[in-house]
């Protein structure tokens, strides 16, 4: 497995026999981008064309920070039970 950088970001490469190019993710984000490329060229390309654009998404206001949600579970447990 390779990686390439560009602006801060990190992104693995494997070659994909299935799809018989080269498949690249962008790791270490809270989002999934993947991007692919049949030369080395490409691939370069298609990263930084991706990364600019997850850059350009992020900063535009109507885009707000992610909020995770918070899940509880509520059960009931029988009078023994309790300590």
């Amino acid at each position: 497995m390779k990686t390439m950088t560009y602006r801060g970001y990190t992104a693995e490469i494997v070659y994909s026999e299935e799809d018989e190019c080269f498949v690249g993710d962008v790791v270490n984000i809270d989002d999934i981008i993947c991007f692919h490329g049949d030369t080395g060229e490409e691939l370069r390309g298609a990263f930084e064309d991706v990364v600019d654009l997850h850059i350009k998404v992020k900063n535009q206001p109507e885009n707000p920070p992610r909020k995770y949600l918070v899940w509880r579970l509520m059960s009931r447990l029988r009078q023994a039970l309790h300590l």
